[in-house]
């Protein structure tokens, strides 16, 4: 049977966006492979949703970020939109591959009751004078005791919907929920890099500076390193053993590709179709996350 005698196939573009557009993005994407036409309608749509996923639509995204035995005093990230590389000529009728390639960058940022260095110890580049101090600047500090070869931190972000009243949220959802391992000879060329140093524009997946929460490279963090002047460092080390060591991460960047990013959002919107009277109920995050467990 020919394109032209199915029914569905004599519907004008305008029809068939308004129809497909009730599909969500996971169900959506498939029907591309139906023919060229749905394609060329289905990349609209696409496109269209990573445009408006990106803006966060009213939604905030907040990032927490820490070693286990600090979890309790680490504070809540939110993070501030940069820009999305690419998306302009990703409307220019590119692969779904190449939309699929797209990167959402936010920076992190401390609540106003958190505008304070983290950092126990002044750095040594603040000692010396090369640089200021890393105030009202998210960081994170990291040890290495002798022979040890990395820490990790774990790392979740979310989107979440602002209630009407500070701090209760009408919607959250999951973007991530990982851990990224901080290894020392990372730690080492990452601090030896030029404060000025800049890695090619669309290359994110390559950029050793970024640590991503897995493999897929869904989600990453960039850090600019700075080494830390210890004074718990022991005199005398072991011959064989790798000496202790201590450095500041400075937050630069939040990176999330940005079809995750989408999937994440249409979450949290279908959360949000729950009646207003039974909503209230669950306004609460704590109690929010044991109802959508249960779904």
């Amino acid at each position: 049977m020919s394109a032209a005698s199915v029914p569905i196939y004599s519907l004008p573009n305008e029809v068939l966006i308004q129809v497909l557009s009730s599909f969500p993005t996971r169900k959506l994407l498939p029907l591309a492979s139906i023919s060229r036409r749905f394609a060329g309608v289905v990349g609209r749509l696409h496109y269209s949703r990573l445009h408006e996923a990106s803006l966060l639509q009213d939604h905030e995204l907040i990032l927490e970020c820490y070693h286990p035995s600090v979890k309790i005093s680490t504070p809540t990230l939110f993070c501030e939109y940069l820009g999305t590389d690419g998306l302009t000529e990703a409307g220019d009728g590119v692969s779904f591959g190449d939309m699929n390639a797209l990167y959402t960058r936010f920076r992190p940022y401390l609540g106003d009751e958190h505008l304070r260095p983290r950092a126990r110890y002044p750095t040594r580049r603040v000692v010396e004078g090369l640089e200021g101090k890393l105030a009202e600047l998210p960081t994170h500090d990291i040890h290495l005791e002798a022979g040890e070869l990395f820490s990790q931190l774990c790392t979740v972000a979310s989107l979440i919907k602002i209630g009407p009243r500070r701090g209760l949220f009408l919607s959250i959802a999951n973007v991530t929920d990982g851990w990224v391992r901080v290894f020392r000879n990372w730690l080492e060329s990452q601090a030896a890099r030029p404060s000025d140093a800049q890695h090619p524009v669309g290359d994110v997946e390559n950029d050793e500076s970024i640590l991503w929460t897995s493999s897929a490279k869904d989600v990453g963090l960039k850090f600019r390193v700075v080494e830390k002047d210890d004074s718990r460092a022991p005199v005398f080390v072991k011959a064989n053993e790798e000496p202790p060591m201590s450095y500041t991460l400075q937050y630069e960047e939040l990176l999330i590709r940005t079809n995750r990013l989408l999937l994440g959002l249409e979450t949290s919107l279908a959360q949000q179709v729950y009646p207003s009277a039974d909503r209230k109920a669950l306004m609460n995050i704590e109690i929010w996350e044991k109802v959508d467990s249960l779904l």
